[in-house]
C-alpha cells in the first residue's frame, strides 16, 4: 500500500524549482459556456496532527491564506476535528479570513475525535491520526459509530463556530452517513476523493467526474430515480487529468516521465506544469461540458509549504484571471452545492473534453468523458486510434462496499458497475507499452484511425462526438441520456466494435443476440443492443452494425 506522502517522496526535487510561466491564454465566453454550470472551488484542508514526520502544519495554511485574499478569491477552509479542538488553526483562521471565505469540516477520523465520540481508537501506537482506511474513513466504524461520530463533529463545530458546517469533505464516505448529516444538519455540499488505484489504502473507480447527487445506497454511484437520491450534491476534488489517469505513467515533452498523480495539485508536477494547468481551466471553463462543469484546487497542510510553494500561486493568479473574464463561478463549496440544488433536480449531463494532449506532447492523446445519473463513457483517442476506454452502468440497488458493515481491511476496493474498464481488465493495468482493455472500432476487417481533430458539439440530450478517419470515412458518436451511439458514414465497409480485454479480469459475461449480460461481485446488470448484433469472442464480445450503426443501452 502507497500513501499520498509516499508518492510525494518520488517525485523529487527537479521538479520544485521549475519557473511557472503565463497561465491563461485568451479565455473567450461560447454559448456552452454561457449556459452550463461551471464552478472551481478553492478548498484548503487542515490537521491538526501529522504522525509521520515533524512539519509545521500552521505554515501552509499562513501561505494560502494570504495569496487566497490578495487575489480576491474565497476560499473554503475544512477543518479536522483536531484543528477544530486545539492547535491555533481557528484562532488564525477567525483573525484572517476574508467575509467571503467559508469554513467547513474535513471528516476524517483521529484519536481526539474517536474519544470525544466515545469510539474506541482503532490507530498504530504513536499514530494520533492514520490514514488506514479501518481508522481515518466512516466505512470503519459502524453504524451507531458512524452517527455519534459525526454528530460529535456537529456539536463541536457549532460550539466552535456558532453554527453547523454546510459542507463536508473526506477523501472517502459513505451513503449512511451523508444521509444523516443531510436530514440532520441539511448540509449543502459534499466532496471525496477521484478515482485512485491503492493510494493510502483504497481504490475509487467509477464515479461521475464532476458533481451528482449520490445513491442512499451507493455514494460513489448518482441516483437513477430520483426517490433515491440524497438531497445533498457531492463533487470529486483534487481536479484530475482526464486524459491520462488510465495511466501508471505519463510522459513530459521534455522527454521525462512520471509516475505520480497527474492532479492539479501544486504538490506534483502536473500541478506545477504550466501546460497542464492552462489546459485544465480551459477544459473547465471554455469547452463542452454539459450542464456542469466543477475543479477543486487547493492543497491540505500536511504537504509542507515548500513542496507546494512552485505551483500554489501561479494557479491562484490563473484562477483570478479566470474569474475575472466571467467565465466560471469561482465561490466556496456551499455556495457551488446551494447554486446545483437550485439549477438542478436531479444529476444533469455532464462532460469533460480535451482535445489538446495536457502535457503539450508532440504525439498527442485526446479524450471525451460524458457522464450523467445513468452511466458515465469515455471516447479516448491513443495517437490516431479512437476507442471507447470506460463504460460505468449506475444501478440504485448497487450498494457501495461497506455500507452497512465496516471494512476491516487496510486494501479497500470501491469499484462500480463496469461494463468496459481499460483499466483493470487489460493485460497489464496502466501500461503504455501494451494495447489497453477497451472497445475498438473496425471497418470492415481494419481498425478505425482518425484523420484529423475531432469535434464536439452539445446537444439538449448530450454530446456528439465527429472525426474524420484516414481512409476518408466519418465516425460520429453520440452519447445520450440513456445510450450510446456509434455510426460510420461514408463508407461501404460495415462498422464493428469490438471489446478487447483479458477476460480473466473482467465480469462474467453472457453474450446475446440483444443483450450482453455482466455477473459482478453477485450483481446482475447488462447492456442492450438496440442496433446492431452481438456475439461472443475470446476477448469479449463483438456487435456487428446495422446500416452502418451500433447503439448500446444502458441498463441496470
Amino acid at each position: 500500500m502507497i500513501s499520498r506522502r509516499d508518492l510525494l517522496a518520488s517525485v523529487g526535487s527537479g521538479y520544485a524549482g521549475m519557473q511557472m510561466m503565463p497561465l491563461v491564454s485568451a479565455v473567450l465566453p461560447t454559448e456552452s459556456a454561457k449556459s452550463a454550470v461551471r464552478c472551481i472551488n478553492v478548498i484548503n484542508f487542515i490537521r491538526a496532527i501529522e504522525p509521520r514526520f515533524k512539519t509545521d502544519l500552521l505554515e501552509p495554511v499562513r501561505h494560502q491564506m494570504e495569496i487566497n485574499k490578495r487575489h480576491g478569491l474565497p476560499a473554503t477552509w475544512l477543518l479536522q476535528f483536531d484543528a477544530l479542538v486545539s492547535g491555533p488553526f481557528v484562532a488564525y483562521l477567525r483573525d484572517h479570513m476574508a467575509k467571503d471565505h467559508e469554513i467547513g469540516f474535513w471528516f476524517e477520523m483521529n484519536q481526539m475525535h474517536c474519544e470525544a465520540a466515545g469510539v474506541k481508537w482503532r490507530g498504530r501506537p504513536g499514530y494520533e491520526w492514520d490514514h488506514y482506511p479501518t481508522v481515518a474513513f466512516t466505512i470503519g466504524y459502524t453504524h451507531e459509530e458512524r452517527i455519534r461520530l459525526a454528530d460529535t463533529a456537529m456539536r463541536e463545530f457549532k460550539k466552535v463556530w456558532g453554527h453547523y458546517p454546510k459542507s463536508v469533505a473526506s477523501w472517502n464516505l459513505d451513503s449512511f452517513t451523508l444521509a444523516h448529516l443531510t436530514e440532520t444538519y441539511g448540509m449543502d455540499a459534499y466532496a471525496v476523493c477521484r478515482d485512485q488505484i491503492a493510494t493510502d489504502g483504497f481504490t475509487i473507480w467509477g464515479a461521475p467526474i464532476a458533481g451528482y447527487y449520490p445513491s442512499k445506497k451507493n455514494c460513489w454511484s448518482p441516483a437513477v430515480d430520483i426517490q433515491n437520491q440524497i438531497k445533498t450534491p457531492i463533487y470529486r476534488m483534487l481536479g484530475q487529468d482526464p486524459v491520462y489517469y488510465y495511466d501508471k505513467n505519463w510522459k513530459m515533452p521534455d522527454g521525462r516521465t512520471h509516475g505520480e498523480p497527474d492532479t492539479m495539485e501544486p504538490v506534483w508536477p502536473s500541478g506545477r506544469s504550466p501546460e497542464f494547468v492552462r489546459h485544465f481551466l480551459k477544459m473547465i471553463a471554455e469547452s463542452p461540458t454539459g450542464q456542469f462543469a466543477y475543479a477543486q484546487l487547493g492543497q491540505e497542510n500536511s504537504f509542507p509549504w515548500n513542496e507546494q510553494v512552485a505551483g500554489y500561486e501561479p494557479q491562484m493568479k490563473a484562477l483570478a484571471a479566470l474569474r475575472a473574464k466571467g467565465t466560471v463561478h469561482v465561490e466556496t463549496m456551499g455556495e457551488t452545492g446551494r447554486r446545483f440544488k437550485k439549477a438542478f433536480a436531479k444529476t444533469p449531463g455532464q462532460a469533460q473534453v480535451m482535445l489538446d494532449d495536457p502535457f503539450g506532447n508532440a504525439v498527442p492523446a485526446r479524450t471525451v468523458w460524458y457522464q450523467n445519473h445513468r452511466y458515465r463513457a469515455n471516447l479516448h483517442f491513443r495517437d490516431k486510434t479512437p476507442y471507447l476506454r470506460d463504460l460505468i452502468v449506475y444501478d440504485d440497488s448497487f450498494a457501495q462496499p461497506y455500507l452497512d458493515q465496516p471494512t476491516t481491511t487496510n486494501d479497500v476496493e470501491q469499484r462500480m458497475l463496469a461494463a468496459v474498464d481499460g483499466y483493470h481488465w487489460s493485460e497489464k493495468p496502466g501500461s503504455t507499452d501494451t494495447r489497453p482493455a477497451g472497445v475498438y472500432l473496425f471497418e470492415g476487417d481494419s481498425p478505425l484511425l482518425i484523420g484529423g481533430r475531432p469535434r464536439i458539439t452539445e446537444t439538449s440530450g448530450g454530446l456528439e462526438v465527429v472525426a474524420p478517419l484516414s481512409s476518408g470515412a466519418g465516425l460520429h458518436v453520440g452519447f445520450r441520456t440513456d445510450s450510446v451511439v456509434f455510426k460510420l458514414g461514408g463508407s461501404a465497409k460495415p462498422l464493428a466494435l469490438e471489446l478487447q480485454c483479458d477476460l480473466a479480469k473482467a465480469p462474467q459475461m453472457d453474450v446475446r443476440d440483444k443483450e450482453i449480460h455482466y455477473l459482478w461481485q453477485d450483481h446482475r446488470f447488462a447492456l442492450g443492443v438496440a442496433k446492431g448484433t452481438a456475439r461472443s469472442t475470446k476477448t469479449g464480445w463483438r456487435i456487428e452494425s446495422e446500416n452502418n450503426t451500433v447503439e448500446i443501452k444502458l441498463r441496470a
